[in-house]
């Protein structure tokens, strides 16, 4: 069920997604789809250790076999290219290259990448590979990466902490020292990712008379990744040609620029194109995953159960991540308050090496850990003060009188009505009832629980956050580029910064153009493709951290609107009337109160493009424009270090209702009901798509995926009959009520919506596993909540109650 107000334009309305009949037809082109001449394959040896030093490389027999066309060695790379630059500068970082240079860190680390004529005869080539490893201690556990005897994955850093620091906003002390109640946990935060469908890949051709170097690659993040892949082949961005095609899923993973640097240069030493791509197990094992580590929270409350402060201490196990660091941490800032108004917050934030898979973006970053933890000492306080936690919440959540509101940290929730979220939800899940049934089912010796999340959903980072943890001035604001060109015959062209990976951008910015412009969403054709020569693109061009609604409308509506006004100004000299008497309607431009005086569109497109003597005196011909839009709500940290880390807040309430088998330990999610709020919609129908999309997410996260390493840094979790995901038969039918507060602070009142279900689920899930084994005295302190590991829990129970 949603519920929308009335649209009278095409933004609001339902549609069927246009680019759909493309994709299930088999019409689409991914990158293993596309082929070149000649073409080269590419296949990566990869470190069997966690850690160990690399005494010889022996590549002489690999590289002459029959048809290995080049073999690169990790110091053939550090030869050949500066070291990485990362993408959050962190003082005196170590040198590091895409393929491991004197010591390999994580288990699945590219030692050697060759070229050969076919997958499989690369594959074969790598096992004439010669390396010799002297292994070394690994270290798996972030707070003893932290101890200073630990091993040290880069001998040149002081210690394995790329990032600690405290960060205080308000009178914390004073808060917890007029306490009423202080209750405390500490919560382990587990590994996991989101496998798309479609892996990781690369396909790279060097033009041997101009050195222009094409790059096809499904990399969500082409404005940053241009400069990485730029500089490491010391060439101009100019010389760089990189494209997107379609991406087949992304939810922040597909980023790995060393891939693409080690592509171009095989392309570059064979003068032949080539192409990578992951096989399940490396995507697994060495691509990236959401870090793991452990958040330490306090939560003081007042007589009345008034939240007063808030208190974490958050360990991230970064893996071996030099690339993107301390955004694990960085973004927990922007839900460390959740809902609620709490006026004083401390946030002690350690980013740790360890040696494991690099961490990196996964749906929600940060997010769904933050949320968890807030979510479960929440129902850990009204346990302890035997409160209702529904009622606990509703007496703490910000009301709608006082938005917008800006936090202890400095963001400014915009819009919403946190309390009605709750209200809703609990009437659409029918949340008395379901603890009348609680009630009779626990008579009946069944474990059956509810549980509450209230949400909320950042979205579009503010690179100026960065200066959290580098101190200094560098990359800041965010935004998104556009172009928008009515062709000669009227028809609409659109291309933008970002990539779609399924997110249904085409339709949704078809439908923002269409009103602009006064014509059907079936007149404009979006680019399916990103491509750095044809697209308007910046450093923060690309799909990350839920940025389309906020951010890349106004890129959309800046260039739509310039074409607009040109195409007033071009019909209204044609007309003999003035600019503001014309008015835009299915594709035709008249006089307001002159039926009959009239143009269609294409026909002032015939005159801007053709008829060039019919344009008004001085005017230039076409119809396109190009708009790099700078969103206005970013700032920099103040004195206090205070800054907005992400600039519009959605919110939600998750509520769920389970059943724990006793035999088993099963879980079984018996009701899943939903209210969410993320401004204006602009596609109804796309919007609820990522709800049901981004939970289902989240309920794989909670019940089932896990990376699980051993004492030795090996990774035990490498396929999908051991890292096992979410089928049909384990998501439930959820139940949604879509609530809308447009954003006062946006383009077109729209917020993020992407990430919203996979951050309260968890929590949500979580909270009503642990009501549901209260009867026992079982604590979820730690996710998954797999029918091991909660069949372990209740046997420990029943032992020590006797049982």
């Amino acid at each position: 069920m949603t519920l929308h107000a009335a649209t009278d334009g095409w933004v609001g309305r339902p549609l069927r997604r246009v680019e759909d009949p493309r994709f299930l037809g088999g019409r689409a082109s991914y990158l293993d789809d596309l082929r070149l001449p000649d073409l080269l394959h590419v296949a990566m040896l990869r470190s069997p250790h966690a850690h160990a030093r690399l005494a010889a490389v022996d590549v002489r027999e690999a590289a002459a076999m029959d048809g290995v066309a080049a073999v690169l060695t990790g110091e053939d790379v550090a030869g050949a290219m500066e070291p990485l630059r990362p993408l959050i500068p962190i003082p005196n970082p170590p040198r590091t290259y895409p393929l491991a240079v004197g010591k390999v860190r994580y288990v699945g680390e590219p030692v050697v990448a060759l070229a050969a004529r076919d997958r499989a005869t690369a594959e074969d080539a790598l096992e004439r590979v010669r390396v010799e490893y002297e292994p070394l201690p690994a270290v798996v556990d972030p707070e003893r990466a932290l101890d200073p005897g630990a091993p040290r994955l880069f001998e040149e850093m002081e210690s394995n902490a790329l990032w600690r620091d405290v960060l205080t906003y308000g009178d914390v002390e004073g808060a917890f020292a007029r306490a009423a109640h202080v209750v405390r946990e500490r919560f382990t935060i587990h590994r996991y990712v989101s496998t798309p469908l479609e892996t990781f890949g690369v396909m790279a051709q060097v033009e041997p008379g101009t050195g222009l170097v094409t790059i096809w690659s499904n990399d969500q993040r082409p404005g940053l990744t241009s400069g990485v892949v730029a500089a490491a082949l010391g060439i101009p961005q100019s010389r760089l040609r990189l494209i997107a095609p379609d991406i087949g899923g992304g939810f922040g993973n597909k980023r790995k620029a060393p891939y693409l640097i080690v592509a171009a240069m095989l392309a570059r030493a064979t003068g032949r194109p080539v192409k990578y791509v992951e096989d399940r197990r490396e995507s697994l094992a060495a691509l990236c995953h959401a870090a793991n580590g452990v958040i330490d929270i306090a939560l003081a409350l007042d007589a009345d159960g008034r939240f007063l402060a808030v208190h974490v201490r958050d360990v991230v196990d970064e893996g071996c991540n030099l690339q993107n660091p301390t955004l694990h941490s960085l973004l927990k800032l922007s839900n460390i308050i959740g809902c609620y108004g709490i006026e004083a917050v401390r946030f002690e934030a350690a980013a740790v090496l360890t040696t494991k898979c690099p961490s990196g973006a996964n749906r929600g970053i940060g997010k769904p850990a933050m949320c968890f933890a807030l979510e479960r000492i929440v129902d850990v306080a009204a346990r302890r003060l035997g409160r209702d936690p529904a009622a606990l919440r509703a007496a703490n959540l910000i009301p709608a009188s006082a938005l917008p509101y800006r936090t202890p940290v400095g963001a400014i929730y915009d819009s919403g009505d946190y309390p009605e979220t709750l209200r809703r939800a609990l009437a659409l899940a029918g949340y008395e009832g379901l603890r009348r049934t609680q009630a009779t089912a626990r008579a009946e010796g069944r474990l059956i629980g509810i549980g509450i999340a209230a949400a909320i959903e950042p979205s579009t980072s503010n690179l100026s956050s960065y200066m959290l943890a580098t101190r200094r001035p560098g990359t800041s604001g965010v935004g998104e580029a556009a172009l928008v060109r009515v062709e000669l015959d009227g028809s609409v062209r659109v291309a933008t910064g970002n990539v779609a990976s399924g997110q249904g951008y085409p339709t949704a910015i078809a439908q923002i153009v269409a009103d602009e412009l006064g014509v059907a969403p079936s007149a404009v054709s979006v680019s399916p493709w990103f491509d750095s020569h044809e697209n308007p693109w910046m450093f923060s061009s690309g799909s990350f951290s839920n940025k389309f609604s906020g951010t890349d409308t106004g890129a959309i509506l800046g260039a739509a609107r310039a074409v607009r006004d040109k195409l007033v100004t071009v019909a209204a000299h044609l007309l003999e009337a003035a600019p503001g008497d014309v008015v835009v309607r299915d594709g035709v431009l008249g006089v307001r109160g002159a039926p009959g005086r009239q143009v269609t569109v294409a026909e002032v497109a015939t005159v801007a493009y053709r008829d060039l003597l019919a344009l008004p005196p001085g005017m230039a011909g076409g119809l396109e424009a190009r708009h790099y839009y700078v969103s206005p709500l970013a700032d920099v940290p103040d004195a206090d270090r205070r800054v907005a880390v992400q600039l519009t807040f959605s919110n939600s309430v998750h509520v769920a209702a389970v059943e724990v088998d006793r035999a088993t330990g099963a879980v079984r999610i018996a009701k899943y009901a939903i209210v969410h709020d993320c401004g204006r919609e602009i596609n109804p129908r796309i919007v609820e798509a990522m709800v049901h999309g981004s939970t289902a997410h989240g309920i794989g996260a909670t019940l089932l995926e896990e990376f699980v390493y051993d004492a030795e840094g090996q990774l035990l979790t490498t396929t999908f009959m051991d890292y096992l995901k979410p089928t049909a038969l384990d998501v439930p039918p959820f139940e949604v009520v879509s609530l809308e507060s447009p954003s006062p602070r946006t383009p077109l009142g729209a917020k993020g919506v992407g990430e919203g279900g996979a951050i309260p689920s968890l929590a949500a899930i979580a909270n009503a596993v642990e009501d549901a084994l209260a009867p026992l005295g079982v604590r979820v302190t730690a996710l998954p909540l797999s029918p091991a590991r909660l069949w372990e829990a209740m046997t420990r129970a029943g032992e020590g109650r006797g049982a």
